[in-house]
């Protein structure tokens, strides 16, 4: 008997244990935030990406020997 009417009152009843528009925001924002850091963040790795190309060919180029500048005879 004493076990029955523990489980019964345990934690707050429906109405108050439900979420209210308050919590639909938050997690509608946090959505949304987590979207636009996720495209952000993905246009900063593609534009490193794409020094980090420029930057190997540059230094490929100017490690190896300029063959047009010696004379041809």
């Amino acid at each position: 008997m004493g076990i029955e009417m523990l489980a019964q009152e345990f934690g707050p009843e429906r109405d108050q244990a439900m979420a209210g528009p308050l919590g639909l925001f938050v997690t509608v924002f946090l959505v949304v935030v987590t979207i636009f850091l996720i495209r952000g963040m993905n246009k900063h790795v593609r534009r490193l990406n794409e020094r980090v190309a420029r930057e190997a060919a540059a230094a490929e180029a100017a490690a190896r020997p300029a063959e047009d500048d010696t004379p041809r005879t």
